[in-house]
């Protein structure tokens, strides 16, 4: 489902992120993906999620090329990135429904999603009250959307408590039944 082959990624300054990078994840699997900070963790997310390119090899998902054809790859994930933000003052629901319009996925997705990620009690709440547990869970049911087969989640549990972290880890546990295939880096 991803595909990697010789990836190289160099940066200004002379900096090479990814040297050579080969990685194989097959359909359904959930990979950790572990490494220091600079490793080139969140560089290898961002070209499997047609955000960067590499400078050498190939990139696939589900056999599609990220630099040939990067619009059919984003409809193959849901991207979540390290740092992102929220419209703090739309309530959750509102929230979903307008990234459901923007996928072109019936409102009904927004029910499903939310009982999903647990947030049917904060449904009406607004994005920025959330604590950061439910932020990374709207974050992630609006990934959910379009109902991608690879998730791309770059350090997802970074800042959690314990007890969010537990939550995570059963979502993502869920999602795995699902069949979704699962990328997540953490350090």
């Amino acid at each position: 489902m991803i595909e990697m082959r010789g990836v190289r990624k160099r940066f200004e300054g002379g900096v090479e992120a990814l040297a050579g990078l080969d990685l194989t994840i097959s359909k359904g699997d959930l990979f950790g993906y572990i490494g220091p900070n600079g490793a080139g963790k969140s560089t290898t997310i961002k070209m499997l999620a047609t955000l960067e390119y590499p400078d050498e090899g190939e990139v696939r998902i589900a056999g599609v090329d990220v630099v040939e054809r990067p619009e059919e790859v984003r409809r193959l994930i849901g991207y979540m990135p390290e740092l992102f933000g929220l419209y703090d003052q739309m309530p959750v629901e509102e929230y979903l429904e307008l990234f459901a319009r923007i996928y072109q996925v019936p409102l009904s997705q927004v029910d499903a999603v939310i009982e999903l990620a647990g947030l049917e009690p904060k449904r009406q709440a607004l994005c920025g009250t959330l604590s950061k547990g439910n932020r990374q869970r709207l974050y992630l049911a609006r990934i959910l959307l379009h109902d991608p087969a690879v998730l791309l989640l770059d350090e997802p549990a970074s800042g959690l408590d314990p007890l969010a972290r537990i939550e995570l880890r059963e979502l993502l546990k869920e999602l795995h039944r699902m069949g979704k295939t699962i990328l997540i880096s953490s350090h």
